[in-house]
């Protein structure tokens, strides 16, 4: 142990040695050439475990504090490159087990195939082709993160933690936004691509935090309510509890300063779902009556959305506005888009348009033949992939689907069980959101939630398996 140590001192002498000779002759540049040594050395000693998931996700989460930057956007995608490499690192040296080769292959497919649509002869620039593959595809990075770095559930609950308790600071400062607004603020919302309509919500703005949109913030706020209750699942002790529990009161009300309609029922959904998985033969008892209370709040709803519509309360103007979807003005708006795709895909399903052509906002920077606004996750991929594409995802998202209820079924350890269920609670939040979102550009967040996902490979091993009834 003393000799590494000191072998490291020596290392970090030598590189400060260099750094002190070079600086005077390259000027501010050398902070890049200290970036790039320093990287270069964490890389090498750097293993793929759930702390490094852990500081990775943070990282990729406080670099958006510098949003409002200009060049901001080179330090995220030097974080993702550094994220890409060490996740090639850990397949040549580890290799990938066999169990999750079949998923990760989808994945892989998809995000090559993905690549290759970069050179579409619809695409105007190699950059607009990159920043619609950054948009489609990055967020399937985290994806391989999840699934490599844990080796059991005691793992990605540690990660969990650490999320959690990051996170707060992000959801606290984007209810700060929505309860009082100031100039400060405005530079995060003046950084979003998006404009002010799509910013106000009821004439009041949704919070966005340090993202680049409300929708980013309402579904990250929704995943962290996920996480929250599963931790307060998996504590004993009153205390931990209470603290757990006021962290998920904190993410709902996070989620419900975005303003985002469609993240508070992918919200509802997800507690839902994980309360009905985690206990499922007592849901089988209680589902008449919880199925009778359904169809009676749904018809009260009805019957009295009109005057939900011009309540003076926000929520009851938002459940007003859900409940009269068919009138919605936005989703009207969001119609068109999908026709437009729909008649553009069937010229070329195959060829398709490349990435980008479905690129939220990048029509405001690039000139495409052919590009329509998606507000469908899978009509985003239909449009840039073809039929190729988007069957990689469908057997992807199935195939995640069978997985994750058959390990739900058949296990009968406890963290193991509530482990999967968050990660399909979880993966709920994705797919309500793509009914009329793209929701893979609200990156990182959606590569939060791939990561999670990944984490239904886990392999559980067989001596961590304990009876629920001794558990």
């Amino acid at each position: 142990m003393t000799i590494f140590l000191k072998k490291d001192i020596y290392i970090y002498a030598l590189i400060a040695l260099m750094m002190g000779i070079i600086t005077p002759f390259l000027g501010i540049y050398s902070f890049g050439l200290i970036a790039v040594a320093l990287g270069l050395y964490v890389f090498y000693k750097i293993q793929l475990n759930g702390k490094t998931a852990a500081i990775l996700v943070v990282s990729l989460l406080y670099v958006n504090f510098l949003r409002p930057i200009s060049g901001s956007q080179f330090i995220l995608l030097a974080a993702d490159i550094f994220t890409f490499c060490i996740i090639i690192k850990h397949v040549f040296i580890t290799g990938i087990k066999k169990e999750k080769l079949f998923l990760l292959g989808i994945v892989s497919c998809f995000v090559l195939f993905s690549f290759v649509q970069m050179f579409n002869p619809n695409i105007p620039s190699f950059m607009a082709g990159f920043e619609g593959f950054r948009k489609t595809s990055f967020a399937f990075l985290l994806f391989y993160l999840g699934a490599l770095a844990f080796n059991d559930a005691k793992e990605a609950k540690r990660f969990f933690v650490v999320l959690s308790l990051f996170s707060t600071p992000i959801l606290l400062y984007g209810i700060k936004q929505y309860l009082f607004l100031s100039n400060f603020d405005t530079l995060y919302i003046n950084a979003n691509d998006a404009d002010m309509y799509t910013g106000m919500l009821f004439g009041k703005p949704r919070a966005t935090s340090i993202f680049a949109g409300p929708f980013h913030f309402g579904m990250f706020a929704a995943v962290l309510a996920v996480v929250n209750l599963f931790l307060m699942d998996t504590v004993k002790r009153r205390r931990d509890k209470f603290w757990l529990f006021l962290l998920l009161a904190i993410s709902i009300y996070a989620c419900y300063s975005s303003l985002t309609r469609t993240n508070l029922v992918a919200l509802f959904v997800a507690l839902i779902s994980y309360k009905i998985l985690v206990n499922i033969k007592r849901f089988i008892f209680v589902f008449p009556f919880i199925s009778v209370a359904l169809i009676f709040s749904f018809n009260y709803i009805l019957s009295v959305s009109d005057k939900l519509i011009y309540s003076t309360n926000g929520l009851l103007r938002m459940i007003g506005t859900i409940s009269n979807f068919s009138n919605d003005s936005r989703l009207q708006g969001r119609s068109h888009g999908w026709e437009v795709i729909k008649e553009l895909v069937k010229q070329h399903p195959i060829v398709a348009y490349g990435t980008g052509s479905a690129g939220d906002t990048l029509q405001n920077t690039y000139v495409f033949r052919y590009h329509a606004t998606s507000h469908n996750f899978f009509l985003k991929v239909l449009m840039e992939t073809g039929f190729i594409g988007l069957g990689f995802i469908i057997i992807l998202f199935v195939a995640l689907l069978v997985l994750m209820l058959k390990k739900i079924l058949n296990e009968t350890n406890k963290l193991n069980k509530r482990l999967i269920v968050c990660s399909l609670s979880v993966f709920s939040i994705f797919l309500v959101n793509t009914m009329v979102n793209s929701t893979i550009e609200t990156y990182p967040v959606s590569g939060l939630i791939f990561l999670i996902l990944g984490m239904a490979l886990i392999k559980f091993k067989k001596e961590e398996v304990t009876p629920l009834s001794k558990s």
